[in-house]
């Protein structure tokens, strides 16, 4: 496809970005000190793996530091865990690489690399909305995800083609089915769903899917996007028990009171200064 000036974005089009594209965009880590190495956890990273969007910021994030979200927080029980990022930040629409370039070819890729193992998927925002699809996809034993989208139709009336130009420019093709993951949603597993009250669109996410028995919202009077309570709390709460998480189901939670309650006053406040750090980092 040839981009004019106009239409030029630099998240799908710079060269810069689609050299990297030719490269794999996932990586494989083996747990050799795991017991049972019949479990298989995918990450998912988000659309924020790199901000803004520019040629500096990629090429410190993306080529010099090679970055995927979640790397160092992992399910302790995985024998496999297979981390996977978009870095067009287009939610997938477009696969990971130019080989795997399409949702179809992501979930064969993924199905072919999880064979013989159970999966756990998760993800943050357009990685949670990964994780719910593929997840669903690979029939997970369990998924997580943050604040993930359910609906990306909502997203032709209030961004524009230079923020999610895939988006747009799939808009009337048949990838527009993807668009809305009420076509996709495993009604047989578990889809553990942190969604931030506070924030409209994510509020409006909830609203989307509530009724989908599958579906298991965690809800928190908070208006933080991605993941909801302190990331320091994030390694507990991918490692928690079925049913420890069916009994945070369908309540609302304060993300501060949430988060000492797991890993404790200290820990959480450690977390925060050491979040913030990361913010400052990841925006310079």
């Amino acid at each position: 496809m040839v981009i004019s000036d106009t239409d030029f974005v630099f998240q799908t089009d710079a060269d810069i970005v689609r050299a990297e594209f030719e490269k794999d965009n996932y990586l494989e880590v083996y747990n050799e000190e795991c017991a049972d190495k019949s479990l298989c956890a995918i990450y998912f990273s988000s659309n924020d793996i790199y901000f803004p969007n520019s040629e500096d910021v990629f090429r410190k994030r993306i080529l010099e530091k090679d970055f995927y979200e979640m790397f160092n927080t992992r399910v302790k029980t995985a024998y496999k865990h297979i981390f996977v990022r978009d870095i067009k930040k287009q939610w997938y629409i477009g696969g990971i690489n130019s080989r795997v370039n399409s949702p179809e070819l992501l979930f064969e890729f993924l199905k072919l690399k999880t064979e013989g193992y159970s999966v756990i998927t998760i993800g943050s925002s357009a990685g949670g909305y990964a994780a719910v699809l593929y997840g669903s996809f690979l029939s997970a034993k369990r998924v997580f995800s943050f604040n993930g989208q359910f609906e990306l139709m909502s997203l032709l009336k209030t961004s524009n083609r230079h923020i999610d130009p895939l988006l747009f420019r799939n808009a009337d093709s048949p990838l527009a089915h993807y668009f809305d993951l009420r076509n996709f949603v495993n009604r047989e597993i578990a889809i553990y769903y942190f969604s931030s009250l506070g924030s409209e669109w994510d509020y409006q996410q909830y609203i989307h899917i509530k009724d989908i028995p599958s579906v298991k919202p965690v809800l928190f009077n908070t208006s933080h996007h991605g993941v909801p309570f302190v990331k320091a709390a994030l390694p507990v709460v991918i490692n928690l028990e079925s049913i420890t998480l069916d009994k945070l189901v369908g309540k609302k939670y304060n993300s501060l009171l949430f988060s000492i309650r797991l890993i404790g006053l200290r820990k959480v406040f450690w977390g925060l200064y050491q979040q913030y750090l990361q913010m400052r980092r990841n925006r310079k």
